[in-house]
């Protein structure tokens, strides 16, 4: 189950993007007896591809701060905002699973934070082995893994668009006023769908500001570069289960 589940996470990333992973977080061997135990297991390794990203893009970012400090200011803000893009997105993800968009409920249960643990990973992978290439000027490397994201980036953004379409039809139904409740299942009022559209939408928009702001620090960036590095993030954003659950009543 771990390993058929652990291949998935991985999926979305080109080959190049695959190996710098499992190198840097060996993905775990044993099988866990629960869903806790694989969700505790999901979050120890998108804990580990975190710190690995971080020490990539140190390699990157700190000698700029004497050599070259507003290429330094702006990989640091670049990066804060990329954290801020992904932590969000990634919840966007993981909520949606939770949603009933033709009742208009949302629910919870003990795999809550797996799907996010898992799009972190994806984004941590791609990000950590992007730093590393770029320290390396590794460029070809790059532009090949970058290549390797455009079908999936495309089935990717068509699923996202499908979901918030189908979302937005949900909210236009959803009553002004909703009792409180203590239960896990509660039904979504028109206040709730507010923010949870906004955040789909920053999830949507994201990778094309991010892209164009990273190509701007490259020192020789190709024609195709903000095309394909938010075809890069867009990628790692599965809104494929979510959509399924819907279509299937689930």
């Amino acid at each position: 189950m771990l390993a058929l589940t652990l291949a998935a996470v991985l999926a979305a990333n080109p080959n190049p993007v695959d190996a710098w992973s499992r190198k840097a977080c060996p993905p775990p061997k044993q099988t866990p007896d629960s869903n806790v135990e694989m969700k505790f297991m999901e979050q120890q390794r998108a804990e580990c591809l975190k710190k690995a990203m971080n020490k990539a893009l140190d390699k990157v970012i700190v000698p700029l701060k004497k050599s070259k400090p507003p290429a330094f200011k702006e990989w640091m803000s670049l990066q804060a905002d990329y954290n801020r893009w992904m932590a969000e997105a990634c919840a966007a993800v993981e909520e949606a699973n939770w949603v009933d968009l033709s009742t208009g409920e949302r629910s919870m249960g003990t795999g809550y934070g797996f799907t996010e643990s898992q799009c972190l990973q994806r984004q941590f992978s791609w990000r950590g082995f992007y730093a590393d290439a770029w320290a390396r000027k590794d460029w070809n490397g790059i532009q090949k893994a970058l290549e390797g994201f455009a079908e999936s980036a495309r089935k990717a953004r068509d699923t996202l668009q499908s979901y918030r379409s189908k979302a937005q039809a949900a909210a236009s139904r959803a009553p002004a006023h909703v009792e409180e409740s203590d239960l896990p299942m509660r039904q979504l009022a028109q206040a709730d769908w507010k923010p949870y559209m906004e955040r789909l939408e920053r999830a949507a928009s994201g990778p094309e500001a991010l892209s164009r702001r990273q190509c701007a620090l490259h020192p020789s960036p190709p024609t195709d570069c903000a095309q394909r590095f938010s075809e890069s993030l867009a990628a790692q954003l599965d809104f494929s289960d979510a959509l399924s659950n819907q279509e299937s009543g689930n």
